[in-house]
């Protein structure tokens, strides 16, 4: 079934469009909002997120309005589900699609009476709420979850070609140029390269080494390249533990604010006001960006930057459904273990014959990859 097609020309036709969880996993669902406003002429385009990711998301030129789900603070408990309800009454959506299912949100969007509901069949009660539900089992990882968020609008009879759009971040000019002053007042000389390491990530997935990333990091400065360590709020500990390693007594490291080559720079997300949006606009200097399977890796790439990241072969957490999602895949280089894992959702530990897998992955390999990025970046000029 599909929703009639006059619907598509329709000046006041309003979809509403929910992914209220990380940051990675929202911006894999902005080429949803693309090929919505592509195919629905005239559209009103408003997305659920939470707060945090909101920066990134409210300056996409797809996007109209940007609604902020507060699941522990106004709606929290019966009253903030009825406020909830309230909110997405009063703005009479004609469609509401939820990439992922959640019972408060699947049951709000019934609630408010909205005419097309759009959503992953994955749970009992979305078999309820939702109209144009679609059968998925992301689990088996038959595509990457992009490709799964725009199947859905299958059922409102839109079918984009996998890849077809990219993810995108939205970041202020004026916090560009802000990024950039920080990055010259730490020492940076424009001339060097600057390559962002993000090593900390919320564990949704195996990791590359702390040493590894010290080791990195440390041969990228004496190469004359500044580095920058960028850090979520709570990755401080970890970013401090990587300097260490880098700045040791006997190195020849400089920590910055003296101008000239090799340098190691320090950047804290969360401090002194700093958001997502602070995080992109310093990637936007970046020649390319070091980092796992995390948020900040997808925001790099979501805008434009070159990447080389580490991804696990354990099935649920492959670069399969989770690596970067590009048009030009030369722009990433993904780095997995060479060796056969049979494990679908976590790690079997010391029990693994390649047990620690991830540190098979060398320091050599990566930094090869890093010189790979510049230099493709340089040729696609």
């Amino acid at each position: 079934m599909t929703v009639k097609n006059e619907a598509k020309s329709e000046p006041a036709f309003s979809i509403l469009v929910i992914r209220c969880d990380r940051l990675g996993d929202v911006l894999l669902s902005t080429p949803v909002f693309s090929a919505i406003k592509q195919n629905f002429k005239g559209a009103r385009l408003t997305v659920m997120v939470q707060d945090f990711v909101a920066p990134v998301i409210r300056g996409l030129p797809e996007v109209d309005e940007v609604l902020i789900y507060e699941p522990k603070g106004r709606h929290a408990g019966i009253r903030g589900f009825f406020r909830l309800l309230g909110e997405l009454r009063a703005r009479h959506f004609r469609m509401g699609i939820l990439l992922q299912s959640q019972f408060r949100l699947a049951a709000a969007v019934f609630g408010a009476g909205i005419r097309y509901r759009v959503g992953p069949l994955s749970k009992i009660y979305s078999f309820f709420f939702y109209n144009r539900g679609l059968r998925q089992r992301r689990s088996r990882v038959e595509m990457h979850e992009a490709d799964y968020n725009l199947q859905l609008l299958r059922r409102i009879g839109v079918r984009v070609v996998a890849r077809a759009q990219e993810t995108r971040a939205a970041v202020a000019p004026e916090k560009v140029v802000a990024a950039r002053s920080w990055l010259w007042e730490q020492g940076w000389d424009p001339s060097s390269p600057l390559i962002a390491i993000h090593p900390g990530m919320g564990g949704s997935a195996l990791n590359w080494p702390e040493l590894h990333y010290a080791e990195l990091a440390k041969a990228l400065v004496q190469e004359g390249k500044t580095v920058v360590l960028s850090a979520g709020a709570a990755e401080y500990g970890l970013v401090d533990r990587i300097a260490d390693l880098i700045l040791k007594p006997d190195s020849s490291v400089s920590a910055g604010n003296e101008r000239g080559p090799g340098k190691l720079l320090i950047y804290r997300g969360g401090e002194n006001g700093r958001n997502l949006e602070d995080l992109g606009a310093l990637y936007t200097h970046a020649a390319v960006v070091v980092a796992p399977s995390t948020g900040p890796l997808h925001l790099a790439v979501s805008l434009g930057r070159p990447v080389v990241t580490f991804y696990p072969p354990i099935r649920v957490q492959s670069a399969i459904r989770w690596g970067p999602y590009l048009k030009d895949e030369e722009r990433a280089s993904i780095l997995v273990p060479d060796n056969y894992c049979g494990e679908d959702y976590k790690c079997r530990g010391p029990v693994c014959h390649y047990y620690p897998c991830m540190s098979r992955l060398s320091v050599p390999e990566a930094l090869t990859e890093v010189h790979h990025q510049i230099d493709y970046a340089k040729n696609q000029v």
